[in-house]
């Protein structure tokens, strides 16, 4: 949670004024009493009267309360507005919200119009699920995988400005590189796709 919270504060800080102010707005329709401060109360009867929100599990309450003292600040209402506005997919076994690292099923993920199949750390990590693909990657390696695709990298060896030839150490470096990368994309590890 604490990188949810660090994320939420650099998008803020970086934000329009008017996206600020919505942020704001967001904070005081949870406060109803006024005084600055979300009670567990509060969080509980805002969370049933928005729609928008019913995927939320109560007990994020503490999670998100950073500080231990049972009532959330602006900060700490501000990485639930951020949650709220980001990560509204779940696992496909447990049901809990996917705040962090999680698991996405390769071939659900690039099927137009298809559902993805996303797993949490613990449910794929176990094995707790039934799916009919086995080509898995975290959600980090995903997007980059999908950049690598779009771009042509090249060795380390072939990074320099003089025109030289990529050393023989970078050439097998990158070979070994792409033959793995490739064997992901494609899903050819077989057996071993489940643990990749």
């Amino acid at each position: 949670m604490d990188e949810l919270h660090e994320a939420a504060q650099a998008y803020y800080n970086n934000c329009t004024p008017e996206q600020q102010r919505l942020a704001w707005e967001f904070f005081k329709a949870m406060d109803v009493d006024g005084d600055g401060r979300v009670s567990l109360q509060e969080y509980s009867h805002f969370l049933c009267q928005t729609s928008g929100l019913a995927w939320v599990h109560p007990e994020m309450f503490r999670e998100l309360d950073r500080d231990r003292d049972g009532q959330l600040d602006f900060w700490e209402v501000l990485t639930l507005y951020y949650v709220a506005r980001t990560r509204t997919i779940s696992c496909r076994h447990c049901r809990r919200s996917l705040n962090g690292l999680y698991f996405t099923c390769v071939t659900c993920f690039d099927t137009p119009c298809s559902d993805t199949f996303d797993l949490c750390l613990n449910c794929y990590r176990h094995r707790w699920y039934n799916h009919q693909h086995c080509l898995f990657l975290d959600s980090y390696v995903l997007l980059r995988s999908r950049r690598s695709q779009d771009s042509q990298l090249q060795p380390l060896g072939d990074q320099n400005l003089a025109g030289e030839e990529p050393s023989t150490v970078g050439i097998v470096w990158w070979s070994a590189y792409r033959a793995m990368e490739m064997a992901l994309l494609v899903g050819s590890l077989g057996t071993f796709c489940t643990i990749m």
